[in-house]
C-alpha cells in the first residue's frame, strides 16, 4: 500500500524524501495579452464541500448531459449540463477519495476505506456496494456491464454493475514508494488500459479480466527511492487504436494496438493526464509546461512554458483550443496551432486541479473549493 512518505512525496516532490533536498519552483506570474475570445459563464454552482484539506482531488464526470459530482464529505450531486439546474442530492454517509464515473445507468464513487459505492443515475439512490482491498483514489470506468476500478495498491476489479459482485482481479507487484494516487481507468473497445506505479501499462479484456498484454512505459532508474519514481499516473490516451501512454520522471510511448509494436518514444515526465485532437497530443509535464506532440513521430509542435510551476492540471481540447487550469483558479486557453494565448478567466480563487470535461463547445471546470461552471468562448 501507498504510505504517508509516498503522500508527502507525491506530486510535486516539495523536500526531503529519500533524502533528496527538493527546491519548489517559484510559480510563473502571469503576463497580460490580447484576449482574442471572450469567455462566457453559463453557469455556475457550489457542487459540495472543499478538497483544499482533505489531500484529494474529485471530479466530475459527464453522461448522457447530465454532471455527477462527488465531495469528502459523501455527498453526491447531478447536475443538468445545459443549466446547471440540480437534479439530485444524494448522502453515502462516508468520506469519498475516488471521483465519480458514470454510465451502464450507475454513478460511481468510493471510500478511503475502499467502498466502492453504486448510486442509480436517475435518482442518486444506493443500489449496492462493494469492499475492495484498499483506498481507492481515481474514478472508476464503466462498460459493458462491469464496473472497473483501481485500487492504490495496485490491484485492478472488474465488478458485475447489477450487484457489485467481484467478477475478475488483475493484481500485480507494486515498488514501495510512489506517487500518492493512480490514473483512472481507460476504456478502449472490449479492453481496459490501466497504468501502475512501477511504470508498466495493461491491456486487460473487460468481460473475464484476462491480460492480454503488458508493457513498459518506463524503467526505474536513479540512486534513491524518488528518483526512480516511474508511476503511469496520467491516464493512457487511445486515438485510431494508437495508444499514447505517459509516466512520471519516464517517458511517453505511442503503441500501436494491433500488433503491440512501439511507434515511438520520447523522455517527457507527467503525472496529470493528456488529451489528444485528429494530429496532436496534448500533455502538462511536471514543470508546468504545456506541449502539444506530433502523433506520427512524437516530434515537438510547441511548448509553452509561461504557466511553469503553477501547478496545471490535464489539458483539454476544446472547441479547436487546449484549455489548462491552474493553482490559483485560472483557465488558460492555448491555440492548438501554436501554443500561444488566447484568452483566460478565473473560475474560482482555489485550484483547478482535475480534469476539465468538454462537450462540443463547451467547457466544464470543478475547482478544489467546490465550485463548478460552464465555460464557452466568444469571439470578442
Amino acid at each position: 500500500m501507498k504510505n504517508g512518505m509516498a503522500f508527502l512525496c507525491a506530486l510535486l516532490l516539495l523536500a526531503g524524501c529519500g533524502g533528496s533536498k527538493v527546491v519548489r519552483e517559484e510559480p510563473a506570474k502571469l503576463k497580460v495579452f490580447a484576449a482574442e475570445k471572450r469567455v462566457k459563464e453559463l453557469w455556475s454552482e457550489d457542487s459540495g464541500a472543499s478538497s483544499v484539506k482533505k489531500g484529494v482531488t474529485l471530479w466530475p464526470a459527464l453522461d448522457d448531459n447530465v454532471i455527477y459530482t462527488s465531495d469528502p464529505k459523501g455527498r453526491v450531486t447531478a447536475f443538468a449540463a445545459d443549466s446547471g439546474r440540480t437534479l439530485w442530492k444524494s448522502r453515502i454517509g462516508r468520506p469519498v477519495t475516488g471521483a465519480a464515473a458514470a454510465g451502464n445507468g450507475l454513478v460511481v464513487v468510493a471510500t478511503k476505506k475502499g467502498e466502492v459505492i453504486a448510486l442509480d443515475s436517475r435518482d442518486g439512490h444506493q443500489l449496492w456496494v462493494s469492499v475492495l482491498s484498499s483506498q481507492v483514489a481515481a474514478p472508476a470506468a464503466v462498460h459493458a456491464g462491469v464496473v472497473v476500478v483501481q485500487s492504490v495498491d495496485g490491484k485492478l476489479a472488474g465488478l458485475s454493475v447489477v450487484d457489485g459482485k467481484r467478477q475478475w482481479l488483475y493484481e500485480r507487484s507494486e515498488p514501495p514508494l510512489s506517487l500518492y494516487g493512480t490514473a483512472a481507468p481507460v476504456m478502449a473497445g472490449d479492453v481496459v488500459l490501466a497504468g501502475f506505479a512501477s511504470g508498466k501499462i495493461a491491456a486487460i479484456q473487460i468481460k473475464d479480466g484476462k491480460l492480454l498484454w503488458e508493457m513498459s512505459v518506463a524503467q526505474p532508474h536513479g540512486r534513491n527511492e524518488v528518483e526512480r519514481l516511474v508511476d503511469v499516473d496520467a491516464s493512457p490516451v487511445v486515438v485510431r487504436n494508437v495508444l499514447y501512454a505517459a509516466s512520471y520522471q519516464g517517458k511517453i510511448i505511442a503503441v500501436d494496438m494491433q500488433s503491440g509494436r512501439i511507434l515511438w518514444s520520447r523522455d517527457v515526465s507527467t503525472y496529470t493526464g493528456m488529451d489528444a485532437d485528429s494530429s496532436n497530443v496534448y500533455l502538462t509535464d511536471d514543470h508546468g509546461n504545456v506541449m502539444a506532440l506530433d502523433q506520427r513521430t512524437g516530434a515537438s509542435v510547441w511548448k509553452q512554458e509561461q504557466l511553469r510551476a503553477r501547478q496545471l492540471n490535464a489539458p483539454r481540447y476544446v472547441d479547436g483550443l487546449v484549455a489548462v487550469g491552474d493553482f490559483e483558479g485560472y483557465v488558460h486557453w492555448l491555440s492548438s496551432d501554436d501554443g500561444h494565448f488566447v484568452a483566460r478567466f478565473r473560475v474560482s480563487h482555489s485550484a483547478v486541479q482535475s480534469p476539465t470535461l468538454a462537450s462540443h463547445d463547451t467547457l466544464y471546470v470543478s475547482s478544489q473549493s467546490g465550485a463548478l461552471a460552464a465555460l464557452r468562448l466568444e469571439k470578442n
